[in-house]
């Protein structure tokens, strides 16, 4: 894995910014837009179960995941303002490597500049790397049984998946102003459906993880790959 990290480090990010706008002799001043990519690493409860002996709902077990990574292959920003007389489009092109632990992504794509003005729709889309067969997306956990067992859990997954994310409603970015979208991957809502009784039935690798994948545990995989398309959230603040 790591030797795949530094290949794809090794690859060219190609970043274009273009504007239009209806009026090429207008001038505008930039804000600087930051783009924050807010990984969640918080512990999170499984899916409570009913007790089958009474109508109470049986303890619980938990997730935390704390490192991993998240490769993309392009991101694209769009936004147009109010009466359309200025369109924008950033996109970047190449492999980005996110961090979960940090949520810091290697090339640093975090900063661009875009004109100042009023915008009623803001867009996002991120796209998962697949160019080859290893996964774009590899979270490192624990799973606390309901009995306090602590086991070992990698997710895995591996595909060229499409994340919009769009902030509707007005926008106004000032001259020379500073803002933050942030975007949020959170596997709390990836795994929002798996039950204790799904873990219980989990089984582990000769390293004794409890691996997730296309490939292992497949029931799991396929309810957390429903929550995929949950997987992101956008909030301006500026």
């Amino acid at each position: 894995m790591k030797k795949l990290f530094l290949k794809m480090l090794a690859i060219t990010l190609v970043i274009g910014v273009s504007a239009c706008s209806s009026d090429d002799s207008a001038t505008t001043k930039d804000t600087l837009l930051s783009i924050q990519f807010n990984t969640v690493t918080s512990q999170f409860d499984t899916q409570a179960q009913l007790n089958a002996s009474s109508s109470k709902q049986a303890a619980s077990g938990s997730f935390k995941f704390n490192d991993g990574f998240i490769m993309i292959s392009e991101l694209e920003y769009e936004a147009e303002t109010e009466n359309d007389s200025l369109s924008l489009e950033f996109e970047m092109e190449g492999v980005v490597v996110i961090d979960f632990a940090t949520g810091i992504p290697t090339p640093d794509i975090r900063a661009i500049t875009i004109p100042a003005g009023t915008y009623q729709e803001v867009e996002i889309e991120v796209e998962l790397f697949d160019d080859t067969n290893e996964p774009s997306i590899v979270l490192n956990g624990i799973y606390t049984s309901p009995d306090g067992v602590e086991h070992p859990v990698r997710f895995e997954f591996g595909s060229g998946d499409e994340f919009e994310v769009e902030r509707e409603g007005t926008i106004v970015f000032t001259e020379n102003q500073s803002a933050i979208a942030e975007i949020t991957f959170d596997p709390s809502l990836w795994f929002a459906k798996v039950t204790d009784e799904d873990m219980e039935s989990a089984t582990k690798n000769m390293d004794g993880i409890i691996v997730i994948s296309e490939d292992h545990n497949t029931d799991i995989f396929d309810i957390v790959e429903e929550g995929l398309e949950l997987a992101t959230d956008l909030e301006i603040e500026n």
